[in-house]
């Protein structure tokens, strides 16, 4: 039973090693090895099928070793050889298997959010070499928060990258590579992207986009906003239907990344699922402004969408309240209304909503973050369950 107790632990040691050596070079205060093992980690399935069929033929051999000698006398058996120590090896490598799971505890993972205009962080995703799982998330995650003028990150060893929101004024690229890649695992580069081309833009890059990029054509329907009353009457003109509102920055690449979306999900199917369509276009940008208002709004061409012009975002105020009494300047958000839903008094809660904010918008849910063509889809699904 020794040879079996030795094999699981070094199996179960084996499985888990990969994960386990982020918090141990924490711990000692460095970094640099910390994805020195990251080639176990194909070999993990097998490690611990190993130690699970090692494990059990151990307890196998335990339950039915002989109790007496063939003189009839109870046999002694050490410390080392009873149950009892295989129990304790047992729970031990059970403990090993799992620590991808319950890693992160020996991580502070607190969120050190600081509370910033959106238009003034950029947000960037940064494409990482050498995580296998959530410890080596956390590892980055940690590394990175040190770094003054960072707001969020969040790294995927599922997607192999790193997402960083920073203040370019207090904090460059350079030392947030610099940082990640003390860790001991390695930015391989940046995604590069382009709105129009209909990349991911709302996870890399700047938020604003060049003015050159937008239609030069002006929608010669868009109202300009006058009073939040023309969108209630427009909300309540077809009670028969499913309401749809979204609010976009017109210079915004994540809105009008958005816009794209909304395009092939929603307005494609305006006549078969019976919506209504409404779209804001509001000014959260300095770059923002009526007549690229205008110019954006051309990008819809179905003449039953409504669309308003609200300079002064009176109507992102009002969308924020409804869904958190606390919320505030609603923008990149797409919001759906029951059918009978009516607009009296204050605007009703959307029954689902969707957004692009990033997480210094705490009024919002972030399970309901959307990025790129995850946007689509996620749209894609409200809209064929109407």
């Amino acid at each position: 039973m020794k040879t079996q107790i030795v094999l699981s632990v070094f199996t179960a040691l084996g499985a888990s090693l990969c994960c386990i050596t982020p918090v141990l070079t924490i711990a000692a205060g460095t970094s640099s090895i910390a994805s020195t093992f990251t080639w176990v980690e194909p070999l993990r399935p097998y490690l611990v099928s190993s130690t699970v069929l090692i494990l059990g033929f151990a307890w196998f051999q335990a339950i039915n070793a002989k109790k007496e000698d063939d003189c009839g006398c109870e046999q002694k058996v050490s410390f080392f050889q009873s149950r009892k120590f295989l129990g304790i090896i047992t729970i031990f490598s059970l403990l090993l298997i799992t620590f991808p799971s319950y890693s992160r505890f020996f991580f502070n993972n607190e969120s050190t959010l600081i509370i910033q205009d959106q238009e003034k962080n950029k947000r960037v995703e940064f494409a990482v070499k050498g995580m296998t799982c959530a410890s080596c998330e956390l590892h980055i995650e940690s590394e990175v928060k040190k770094l003054s003028g960072v707001s969020f990150v969040k790294a995927s060893y599922d997607r192999g990258s790193a997402m960083v929101e920073y203040d370019e004024k207090k904090v460059d690229k350079d030392k947030i590579i610099a940082a990640i890649n003390s860790t001991g695992y390695k930015v391989e580069g940046i995604p590069s992207s382009s709105l129009l081309q209909g990349k991911e833009n709302c996870t890399t890059g700047s938020c604003q986009i060049p003015m050159g990029d937008l239609p030069k054509e002006a929608n010669k329907d868009l109202i300009v906003l006058k009073d939040v009353g023309q969108i209630q009457k427009a909300f309540n003109q077809h009670p028969e239907k499913t309401k749809f509102i979204a609010i976009l920055s017109s210079t915004c690449m994540w809105c009008l990344q958005g816009a794209e979306s909304v395009q092939k999900t929603i307005i494609d199917n305006m006549a078969k699922k019976n919506l209504s369509v409404i779209i804001v276009w509001t000014n959260m940008l300095q770059s923002d402004g009526e007549n690229t208002a205008f110019r954006a709004a051309s990008l819809f061409k179905n003449k039953s969408i409504v669309q308003f012009f609200d300079e002064e975002n009176k109507f992102g105020d009002i969308a924020a309240k409804s869904i958190n009494p606390a919320g505030e300047q609603a923008w990149d958000i797409y919001m759906f209304f029951d059918k009978d839903t009516k607009w009296t008094k204050s605007l009703p809660r959307p029954f689902e909503y969707v957004h692009q904010l990033g997480p210094t918008r705490t009024w919002v849910d972030q399970t309901k973050y959307f990025c790129g063509s995850k946007l689509t889809e996620r749209l894609e699904t409200i809209t064929a369950s109407l």
